[in-house]
């Protein structure tokens, strides 16, 4: 890779490749992952150390770690959408219904969840242009997820908008609830696609260079399959569902990493729940 594009650093999170990866650019760290996965982190970084923590969105996979980074970097500056702003400075209610999702697993999952105190944060809400970066709102999977374009290099940092996209292979949706609205995403696909980028980085998992357009029209087709496929089964079906469409895609070599990147039982209630809202606001029945 030449120096112009991202160094993504591989957290190995739960022993996994490729799973989940940060980005080092520019002096910053883009979607630094879980607070389990920082001695990774650290590791990857070596003597960089960064002056700001972009964030895309304040899931735990992504921004688990900021809080800890504030904590042994107390200068950082953190940047986050206005919507999640506040779960960072005090994430009290997201951690408490988080373990009451994922039980006595949280911790290994995600490690602590350090609060950031408010004078390390940036507040964004889309439109902004600091610097080389440029901030868009790009909702759908998250309603507090923003994208980040590098003018100076015409890179563009996706969070999930782009999708799991592993080794060249298919791009799959991560639909957890309760934030899915696939209107939203289409949209949001768009405004990455008008920028124009000549590469996207992402979390699960790298960076695509050459075939940005590609990966883009893959994810606008592979959220309108996966929204039908939800609508006509449940939780255990749509897992089936996706193992068997991960197979005809990506092949048996890449099932095992494409599932740790993003376990495919938590992918049917976010369209789920979506369907319901929709069903909700025609008045009709699910």
């Amino acid at each position: 890779m030449s120096s112009d594009l991202p160094r993504t650093i591989d957290l190995h999170h739960l022993g996994h490749e490729k799973a989940l990866g940060a980005h080092w650019f520019d002096g910053v760290v883009v979607d630094p992952g879980p607070e389990s996965g920082m001695r990774r982190l650290l590791d990857g970084l070596g003597d960089d150390v960064p002056d700001k923590v972009l964030l895309t969105h304040i899931h735990f996979d992504h921004a688990g770690a900021a809080g800890a980074l504030v904590e042994r970097y107390p200068d950082i500056e953190v940047w986050v959408h206005e919507r999640g702003a506040k779960h960072l400075i005090d994430p009290t209610r997201l951690v408490k219904s988080a373990r009451g999702v994922f039980g006595e697993a949280f911790d290994m999952l995600w490690g602590r969840v350090v609060p950031i105190p408010e004078k390390n944060l940036r507040i964004l809400s889309g439109g902004e242009k600091i610097g080389p970066w440029r901030v868009a709102y790009t909702p759908g999977h998250a309603q507090h997820h923003v994208c980040y374009l590098h003018e100076d290099s015409g890179v563009a940092f996706t969070g999930d908008v782009t999708g799991i996209r592993i080794d060249g292979g298919p791009a799959l949706p991560p639909t957890p609830p309760p934030d899915i609205v696939p209107p939203l995403w289409h949209a949001s696909l768009d405004t990455v696609a008008a920028w124009k980028p000549t590469a996207l980085a992402y979390m699960h998992f790298g960076v695509t260079v050459g075939d940005v357009d590609e990966q883009i029209a893959g994810m606008h087709e592979a959220l309108d399959v996966f929204a039908r496929a939800a609508r006509s089964t449940d939780a255990e079906g749509m897992a089936a569902w996706i193992r068997e469409w991960v197979l005809e895609h990506a092949g048996e070599e890449g099932l095992p990493t494409y599932y740790a990147a993003g376990p495919f039982e938590g992918l049917w209630a976010g369209l789920d729940r979506y369907w319901r809202q929709v069903a909700e606001q025609a008045g009709v029945e699910r």
